[in-house]
């Protein structure tokens, strides 16, 4: 999955450059009115005369006014080419874009409160102004948005490292960029799980609309059930096996239950499936976010060494024993979890609770929590595995765990 599905959030220091460079043109206009004014007043105030230094002071004022007349039109100009693209000359040289928050542009009005605000905060300190613009700083939300951008509802977006969503469908992205194995007519599940809909429509109406990268929150209502557990299927030739996912409330089942235990498996039965193909996968009636209660997972061996996760966005995490990762991640009920891994991911493609990890010695294992956009692993031989909800998957060192638009490479420590 190319990284550039990402959704990157410009830095501090790229939204303070990009700003300056916008700065520069004024700037520039300013210093050339006074270089052409100001040694005509030098000189008249040496010489003395009246009538030469009130020309010259004239002079003086008609130069700052053309200056200024021009500066007005440069501002009026940056204003609407920011609030219909998403550009201007600093966010160009440094690749960056302003957009509103799903990702299309921003508009005169967001465009004109973010920098009402900046020129407020200039007001308060003299470099109030800059506090505002890198204010993303001190923003819980994975830094996301500066005190101005919060305001006028604006996100700053680094193209140059991820996607641009205003020339890729927003912030969910064109039907194309939908994961493999997903319907990319469903929807967008991700103005779903904030219980909104797509320009306004309906579950019913959203759900016929072309989607994003993120497909439709099959059962989305009250009537939505859990789905049963897959039924135990023959493993195909030279695929690893792996246990059924206990059902929930089974305690012989969890305390019984050995470790998991990597196995090569003979020829399958004659029209058996595959582990980890379509048939058995939970039907889709459950709501994607909500915990997966079959994933429960037995205990595990002896960990041979410290394992770390390198996500595609350059975040190091030194993996434990047992890890969730989503956007808002959080164990079931009876669920002993060491790591909550909160990853965020302005796409949305990524469930609230998406991913189990469960360390076995060298060995990771992988359990979808019946996410939106599922998960995939592909080993170091290059081997692409799509995950059922609720089956475990072995990955070992080197390999890459896509979970949604986004993914990691679990390497040693």
């Amino acid at each position: 999955m190319a990284a550039r599905l990402n959704l990157v959030s410009a830095s501090a220091g790229k939204r303070l450059g990009a700003w300056l460079i916008d700065k520069i043109p004024p700037a520039i206009l300013m210093l050339a009115a006074y270089a052409a004014s100001v040694p005509a007043v030098l000189q008249a105030a040496a010489s003395g005369s009246a009538s030469a230094a009130g020309s010259a002071v004239g002079g003086l004022f008609l130069w700052l006014g053309l200056a200024s007349l021009l500066s007005l039109a440069y501002t009026v100009w940056l204003w609407g080419w920011e609030a219909t693209t998403g550009k201007t000359p600093g966010n160009l040289v440094l690749g960056l874009r302003t957009a509103n928050e799903d990702g299309h542009a921003a508009g005169w009005g967001a465009i004109f409160l973010r920098g009402l605000i900046i020129a407020v905060g200039g007001l308060v300190l003299a470099v109030g102004a800059i506090v505002v613009v890198v204010s993303n700083v001190w923003d819980r939300n994975h830094k996301r948005q500066g005190w101005h951008d919060k305001v006028a509802k604006t996100l700053v977006l680094d193209v140059a490292q991820g996607r641009d969503p205003l020339t890729t469908g927003g912030l969910y992205g064109p039907a194309a960029f939908a994961p493999e194995g997903t319907d990319a007519h469903a929807g967008f599940a991700g103005a779903a799980s904030l219980g909104q809909h797509p320009h306004g429509a309906s579950p019913v109406e959203a759900a016929q609309q072309p989607s994003g990268v993120i497909s439709a929150i099959p059962g989305f209502g009250a009537d939505a059930v859990p789905a049963p557990v897959a039924a135990p299927v023959a493993p195909a030739a030279g695929a690893i096996a792996v246990p059924p996912a206990p059902v929930p409330g089974d305690q012989s089942t969890r305390e019984a239950a050995p470790s998991y235990a990597l196995a090569m498996a003979g020829p399958a039965a004659a029209g058996t499936p595959a582990a980890g193909t379509a048939s058995g996968v939970a039907s889709g009636d459950e709501h994607p976010d909500e915990e997966f209660a079959a994933t429960l997972v037995r205990a595990s061996g002896t960990q041979a060494g410290p394992l770390t996760l390198t996500f595609d966005d350059g975040r190091d995490v030194v993996l434990e024993t047992t890890a969730l990762i989503g956007r808002n991640p959080a164990a079931a009920a009876g669920e002993d979890i060491d790591q909550l891994i909160d990853f965020a991911d302005m796409g949305r493609s990524v469930s609230k609770t998406h991913v189990l990890l469960r360390v076995d010695g060298p060995t990771v294992w992988v359990t979808d929590r019946n996410s939106t956009n599922g998960t995939a692993v592909t080993g170091a031989d290059g081997i692409r595995r799509q995950l059922a909800p609720g089956e475990p998957v072995a990955a070992a060192p080197g390999a890459t765990v896509e979970f949604g638009d986004r993914s990691f490479t679990i390497g040693a420590a």
